[in-house]
C-alpha cells in the first residue's frame, strides 16, 4: 500500500506548519488568560493542529494505491441438448429424469476447483439445464460460437457438451470447436443403430403459384435397409389424391428424388399433404409425411398491347409477356377496340396516337384512370398528339423518314437493373428503325437506353421510363423489336435477354402501389415454437403515419376456433405478439376506426410444423469423436460422466489463476477519518468547556 498525491508531497510540511501556526494563534497566551495549566494548553493545541493539518493535507488530494490479488477458476462449460430428437427415442424417460440428475450433479461436483456455467443448446443457447426437450431445431455451431462470444480468453478451462450429434442448422460444428482452444468433452447419447425406416427427408416446392397453373413438387425419400422395398410418393389434399409416383429402393442406404406436377385448381392458401407409403418392417412412419401450404393467387395482371395494325413487334410483345408468371396479354387494334382500358394493369400503344385511328376517347380515359403506358413510336405516330400525353420524352422537328439506331446502355438509369449478360447482348442487338427528330428526356425520366447511330453514342433516348405519381409510362423510340427477339435466338440461342428486357419493364409500370390506409404486415410463415408477431401500419388522409385509434386482429384456424388480439402501439405503429401457435393455416381479419371511417384488411399466415427433429434419430457419434480428437477431449458415455471430471482434475493446466490489479481509493472519501476529526474537535470543546472558556 503506498499514498500518492495529486499534488507536490512537498507541500505536506506546509499542512502541518498551518495546523500548527493556527494552533499557536488561537492558544497563545491562554495560561494567562484562562488561568490554564501547560499540559491542557498543549493538549487543546494539539488536537487543534492534528484537526486543520489533516483538512490541509486532504485538499492535496491524497490517494492510496492498494494492490488486490483476485483468483480465478477455470469457467468450463456445461452444455446439454434442449432438441426434441433427444426425447424421441425410446430413452426419453432415462435422459428427462436419471441422466438430467447425473447432469447436474456433475455440474455440482465441478465447484470445488471450476467455475461451471451450464448451458442448453437447441434453436437458441440459453443459461442453465432445460430437460423439456421442446426445440425443434439443433444448431451446434451457434452453441460453440456463443461461448466464445462469452468466455473465450485464459479463463475458459474446457466445454462439456452432451448430445446425439444430429444438427440440422447452421455450419459444421468443427470449425467453431477448434476456434475455441480448449478441450471439449462429450456425452454421447442417443441410439446410433440404424433400422429399415423409410424417411420423407425433404419436399421442395413454389411458396406461390397461381390459379389453373402446375406447379412442380420435389420429394426427397431416404431409405435404410430397405433395398429392394418398393413404394408410393402421394400427394393429396383433403383426403384426395392429387399426384403419385412409384419409388423403388435399390441401394442400401438410399436416396431417391421423386418429381411430381400439381394443378393448382382452387385458390387461396391450400393445404398439401406428401406422403410416403408406408412399407413392412419400418422402424418409425411419424417420418413419412410432411405438410405444405402453396399461395394459388387468382390476380393475374392483365397487359393490352393496343395496335394500330397488325406488326411482328405485337407478336414478339405477346409472347415475352405471356411467358411472364403471374401476367395474361391481350392484343387489340384501335380499329375495333371496345373494351375498357381500367380493365388492365399496364396498356402498350404501338404507334399510338395515330391520324389514322381515333383513340383520342381511349387515351383519355387512360389518363383519367391511371392507367400505366408503354409507347412504341413508329411511322404512323401522331407526335403532336403524343407530346400532348406528357411522356418520357419530348419530341419535336419531327419527320417521316427514320433513322436505324442501336441500343446503348445508360449509366446514370437506376430504376432497376438488367444482368450484365442482357445488357451486352441488347448492345449487339440490330438497330430500331427510329423517326429522325429532336428527342428531349423530361424532368423526372430515366433514359433506360440511348440512342447509338453508326459509332455515335448520341443523348437520344432509346427507351425512357417516367415515374410520375400514380402512373408510369415508358416511351420506346424507334419499331423493330420483333428482330431483337430473333437476334437473341441467332446469335444466344434464347430469347432470355429480350425477354428480361421487356419483363422488367413490364413489371416495372404494372406494380401496383398500395393505398390503403391501414396496412398489416408479417412474415408469410412461422415455426411452430415461434412466436407470431404481427405488425400494422396506420394513416390520415395525409398518409402520415398515426397511432391513437385503437386496433384489433382476430385469427381463425381451420377448425374455425378464433383468437382476438388487441394491437399494442409500437412506435408510430402497431405490434401484436400472438405467441407461438398450432400448426396450420390462419386467416386474419384487422380492423381500427379512423375519422369515423371503418377500416379493415384480411390476409392469411401459415405456421409449419416442426420436422427437422424427426427426419433422422440416429445418432451421429462420429461428429462428436472428431471433435473431440481436434481437441483434445474426450468422448464418454451417459453412465460415465464421472471420467470427464477425473479427467479435467488431471491437467495441471486447468489450475485457477490469480491476477494482481491496483485500485485507488480518495482518502477524502473515508467515512472514519470524518469521524476522528470530529471527535477531536468534541474532546477539544469538552475540555474548554469543563475549564470554563465556554
Amino acid at each position: 500500500m503506498t499514498l500518492t498525491t495529486a499534488y507536490s508531497p512537498w507541500l505536506i510540511p506546509l499542512c502541518l506548519a498551518l495546523g500548527a501556526f493556527c494552533a499557536w494563534l488561537l492558544y497563545r497566551g491562554s495560561r494567562e488568560r484562562s488561568g490554564w495549566n501547560s499540559p491542557l494548553v498543549w493538549t487543546l493545541g494539539i488536537f487543534r493542529a492534528v484537526v486543520i493539518a489533516t483538512l490541509a493535507f486532504l485538499l492535496l488530494e491524497p490517494m492510496v494505491r492498494i494492490l488486490l490479488r483476485d483468483v480465478r477458476k477455470p469457467i468450463v462449460v456445461v452444455a446439454h441438448d434442449g432438441s426434441s430428437s433427444l426425447l424421441a427415442g425410446k430413452d426419453s424417460a432415462f435422459y428427462r429424469g436419471e441422466y438430467l440428475q447425473r447432469l447436474e450433479g456433475l455440474r455440482d461436483g465441478l465447484n470445488d476447483r471450476f467455475d461451471p456455467r451450464p448451458l442448453t443448446y437447441g434453436d437458441e443457447v440459453v443459461d442453465g439445464l432445460k430437460g423439456e426437450g421442446t426445440d425443434g431445431h439443433t444448431d451446434i455451431d451457434q452453441l460453440f460460437r456463443n461461448v466464445h462470444d462469452r468466455f473465450a480468453g485464459p479463463d475458459l478451462g474446457a466445454v462439456i457438451i452432451d448430445g446425439d450429434g444430429i444438427y440440422n442448422r447452421g455450419r459444421d460444428p468443427l470449425l467453431a470447436a477448434e476456434k475455441l482452444g480448449v478441450p471439449v468433452f462429450v456425452v454421447a447419447l442417443g441410439d446410433t443403430t440404424v433400422r429399415p425406416d423409410l424417411v420423407l427427408r425433404d419436399v421442395e416446392h413454389n411458396r406461390i403459384t397461381y390459379l389453373g397453373n402446375e406447379f412442380p413438387v420435389l420429394a426427397r425419400v431416404v431409405a435404410h435397409h430397405l433395398k429392394g422395398a418398393r413404394s408410393r410418393v402421394i400427394i393429396s389434399r383433403d383426403g384426395k389424391e392429387l399426384a403419385a409416383a412409384e419409388v423403388q429402393v435399390g441401394t442400401d442406404p438410399a436416396i431417391i428424388e421423386v418429381p411430381l406436377l400439381v394443378k393448382a385448381d382452387v385458390a387461396g392458401t391450400q393445404r398439401y399433404t406428401v406422403a410416403v407409403k408406408d412399407v413392412s418392417g419400418e422402424v418409425s412412419t411419424t417420418n413419412n409425411g410432411q405438410t405444405i401450404y402453396v399461395d394459388v393467387l387468382d390476380d393475374r395482371r392483365k397487359v393490352l398491347v393496343l395496335a394500330l395494325s397488325p406488326h411482328p413487334d405485337v407478336a414478339a410483345l405477346r409472347e415475352s409477356i405471356n411467358g411472364m408468371e403471374g401476367y395474361a396479354c391481350d392484343v387489340a387494334y384501335a380499329a375495333n377496340f371496345q373494351g375498357k382500358p381500367e380493365d388492365y394493369d399496364l396498356v402498350v400503344l404501338h404507334q399510338l396516337p395515330s391520324g389514322y385511328a381515333a383513340v383520342q376517347p381511349v387515351l383519355q380515359r387512360i389518363i383519367e384512370k391511371h392507367v400505366p403506358t408503354w409507347t412504341i413510336i413508329g411511322q404512323n405516330t401522331d407526335f403532336n398528339q403524343l407530346n400532348a400525353l406528357g411522356g418520357g420524352a419530348e419530341i419535336t422537328s419531327a419527320q417521316r423518314t427514320v433513322n436505324d439506331a442501336q441500343a446503348a446502355m445508360s449509366p446514370d438509369f437506376a430504376l432497376f437493373t438488367l444482368d450484365a449478360d442482357v445488357v451486352q447482348a441488347i448492345e449487339r442487338f440490330p438497330p430500331l428503325q427510329v423517326p429522325i427528330a429532336t428527342y428531349q428526356t423530361r424532368r423526372g425520366a430515366s433514359a433506360l437506353l440511348l440512342q447509338k447511330v453508326g459509332v455515335v453514342r448520341t443523348p437520344y433516348p432509346l427507351f425512357v421510363i417516367q415515374p410520375q405519381g400514380e402512373r408510369h409510362d415508358a416511351m420506346t423510340c424507334g419499331e423493330g423489336l420483333w428482330r431483337w427477339r430473333l437476334a437473341d435466338q441467332q446469335l444466344f440461342r434464347t430469347h432470355a435477354h429480350f425477354d428480361q428486357l421487356v419483363q422488367k419493364i413490364v413489371t416495372y409500370l404494372a406494380l401496383k402501389q398500395d393505398k390503403s390506409r391501414f396496412r398489416v404486415h408479417h412474415a408469410p410463415e412461422f415455426d411452430e415454437n415461434e412466436h407470431v408477431v404481427i405488425d400494422a401500419d396506420l394513416y390520415n388522409a395525409s398518409y402520415e403515419p398515426v397511432n391513437a385509434s385503437e386496433a384489433s386482429i382476430s385469427l381463425q384456424n381451420e377448425k374455425g376456433e378464433e383468437l382476438v388480439f388487441a394491437f399494442g402501439r409500437s412506435g408510430a405503429n402497431y405490434r401484436v405478439d400472438a405467441g407461438a401457435l398450432p400448426a396450420g393455416r390462419y386467416t386474419w381479419r384487422a380492423s381500427t376506426e379512423l375519422d369515423g371511417e371503418r377500416l379493415q384488411t384480411k390476409g392469411e399466415l401459415l405456421v409449419r410444423p416442426l420436422l427437422a427433429e424427426r427426419a433422422s434419430l440416429v445418432a451421429d457419434h462420429q461428429l462428436w469423436n472428431a471433435i473431440a480428437a481436434r481437441t483434445g477431449g474426450l468422448v464418454v458415455p451417459a453412465d460415465s460422466l464421472d471420467r470427464i471430471l477425473g479427467a479435467l482434475e488431471e491437467r495441471p493446466a486447468l489450475a485457477a489463476r490469480s491476477y494482481s490489479h491496483a485500485s485507488f481509493s480518495d482518502l477524502i472519501g473515508l467515512r472514519w477519518i470524518f469521524f476522528v476529526l470530529l471527535s477531536f474537535l468534541a474532546v477539544e470543546w469538552a475540555l474548554r468547556r469543563r475549564s470554563g472558556s465556554y
